[in-house]
């Protein structure tokens, strides 16, 4: 019996993966206040942002990568495919807080940056973060792309 229950959720976990729609993607507006090719510099620039925002820093356990940009720790990695490995902020962890992302991991992104980015979710979501942000930092703007929330194996 156990095996036929086994056998029967493992079918119902493969349809849910292969029955998502073709473009399982959503929209996603993200606040950035920096894009820099220097890890140090954004991270100094995430603390400072998370004081005079007072607004949560969360760096995610990311540390800086030749390969990937950005990468959790070897231990992380396992059940990902191999060190390294990063997956961008914006699959189902909206909200208003501060991460440092790696530019290549969006669609239409420019390369090769460390973003600083104080929000993530719907347009209508980040517009009070926007607008906070812009009152320390003068450069702060708000990207939108599509962001894959399908399965991930």
């Amino acid at each position: 019996m156990k095996k036929y229950l086994l056998v029967i959720h493992l079918f119902f976990i493969a349809g849910m993966c292969n029955g998502q729609d073709e473009r399982p993607y959503v929209k996603t507006s993200f606040v950035i206040i920096q894009s820099t090719k220097n890890y140090n510099a954004a991270k100094a620039t995430a603390e400072k942002a998370a004081q005079q925002l007072q607004q949560k820093l969360d760096l995610r356990d990311l540390k800086p990568n030749k390969k990937n940009g950005l990468t959790y720790s070897e231990k992380d990695c396992e059940n990902e495919g191999g060190y390294p490995c990063y997956i961008s902020r914006g699959r189902y962890d909206s909200g208003d807080y501060i991460s440092i992302e790696w530019s290549d991991a969006f669609d239409g992104f420019t390369k090769g940056y460390y973003i600083v980015v104080v929000a993530s979710g719907s347009t209508e979501e980040t517009a009070t973060a926007l607008k906070k942000a812009k009152r320390i930092f003068k450069d702060a703007y708000s990207k939108q792309c599509e962001v894959y929330v399908g399965c991930m194996h």
